[in-house]
């Protein structure tokens, strides 16, 4: 409010300097052009209300200096002089405030959009039932943190979950029971990763997990919280036999190909479950050698 009062009574200043200069000049300079000014001014950051203040002020300065100038003769010509400077002036006013709301104007819608494109890139990138990145998101985040272990020589790891016996899980309790075992599941990968750890879903009970910078032990011992998170969920299904099975790809140095680092950890899952689920299975990959390690 200070500072809308502060534009005002300065518009009103300027105003009034311009009315004295109009005067002191005579007829022979005419000031009209500067009352423009203080109009523009308060046109394009106050509201319309005091455009049409500054709008009278300035015809009454400019009408008064008219006066003063003929020696106080009120004239029909005259007048019309007041009521025309007065018009122009309005016109003016409010023109430069209507293009200042229509800027404003833009400026929201714009901000909307974006705000609706940044919402909807969110969304294309997220598994919209468990909160996590979804494959695609998964994807994009791990190939610069291969580049990345490529350029400074690190080790990479990468963890694949599969839950065990879930269909039996939606057999018997239904598909929103099935749900919400999934939002368990990527809570427990939450709750039992480390802060610079990548979670996501991958699609269906498949789940993965980027461990940044872990060894193959510290994976592992990841792995083992995982599961224990989740067999913590099995006691509510007794008769569906519920559990997870854990894959853990450990390179000393990574392929370039994403899907490669995915396949292998994939690899490793199936190897837990044909040894009898429930557990984790680890490859470790060496750089001459991309087979199992």
């Amino acid at each position: 409010m200070r500072r809308k009062l502060g534009i005002l009574v300065g518009a009103l200043a300027l105003v009034g300097l311009f009315g004295w200069l109009d005067h002191v000049t005579g007829t022979e300079v005419r000031s009209v052009l500067f009352y423009f000014l203080p109009i523009m001014l308060v046109a394009w950051t106050l509201r319309r209300r005091y455009v049409l203040v500054v709008a009278v002020a300035s015809a009454l300065a400019w009408g008064t200096a008219e006066f003063l100038l003929h020696d106080y003769h009120f004239t029909l010509a005259s007048a019309w002089n007041e009521v025309s400077a007065l018009s122009v002036f309005a016109v003016v006013g409010l023109s430069i405030s209507s293009l200042r709301r229509e800027r404003d104007e833009l400026r929201r819608v714009n901000s909307r959009v974006q705000e609706l494109l940044d919402n909807e890139a969110r969304i294309a990138r997220t598994d919209m039932l468990t909160g996590l990145p979804n494959s695609r998101e998964f994807l994009e985040r791990l190939q610069p943190e291969i580049a990345r272990c490529l350029r400074e020589k690190k080790p990479m790891c990468l963890l694949y979950l599969d839950l065990d016996n879930f269909k039996r899980v939606n057999d018997r309790h239904g598909h929103v029971e099935g749900d919400k075992v999934l939002r368990r599941v990527a809570d427990c990968l939450r709750e039992s990763l480390r802060a610079a750890d990548v979670p996501a879903r991958l699609g269906g009970d498949e789940f993965a997990a980027l461990l940044w910078q872990a060894t193959a032990e510290g994976a592992t011992a990841v792995a083992d919280r995982v599961l224990e998170a989740v067999r913590k969920i099995a006691p509510d299904y007794p008769s569906c036999n519920f559990g997870a099975s854990v894959g853990i790809a450990w390179y000393e140095m990574p392929p370039q190909d994403a899907t490669e680092v995915v396949r292998r950890a994939d690899e490793a899952m199936y190897d837990a479950k044909r040894a009898g689920k429930g557990r984790t299975s680890v490859i470790r990959v060496s750089p001459n050698a991309r087979s199992t390690a």
